[in-house]
């Protein structure tokens, strides 16, 4: 294994291992490409369930039903990032506060080709 593959092995177990932050890879329509340890921490998936899922599933409906999802991702593509504070779905149903952002990736000609997730639950003494 040359410099360069071992770089992005060490990255790819550096973003799997994190356990405090739901780290996802999204494309350009909000699906699911990848997953870290946190997800299953803090919303309670497991890889194989929600690989291909769209991020809609994590708002609560009427979130999804206002758009909240694909305005967030529009938001980000227009300016890079989009954060918000709000009330999440674990895959039991329980409700939890997360903190997100949201982070546009660019291929080399500046076209937006993805997003990054990133959210951590919020505790009682972190929300405003």
């Amino acid at each position: 294994m040359d410099k360069k593959q071992r770089l992005s092995e060490l990255h790819r177990r550096m973003v799997d291992e994190i356990q405090d932050y739901a780290i996802i890879l999204l494309d350009l329509d909000g699906t699911i490409l990848s997953w870290n340890k946190g997800v299953e921490q803090i919303k309670g998936y497991k890889q194989d369930e929600i690989i291909g899922q769209n991020f809609r599933i994590f708002y609560l409906p009427q979130d999804r039903q206002a758009g909240l999802p694909e305005h967030l991702l529009e938001l980000a593509k227009r300016e890079g990032r989009a954060r918000h504070i709000g009330r999440r779905v674990r895959k039991d149903g329980s409700i939890f506060w997360g903190s997100i952002l949201i982070t546009a990736l660019h291929d080399d000609n500046n076209e937006v080709v993805g997003f990054t997730k990133l959210t951590r639950e919020l505790r009682n003494n972190e929300i405003e």
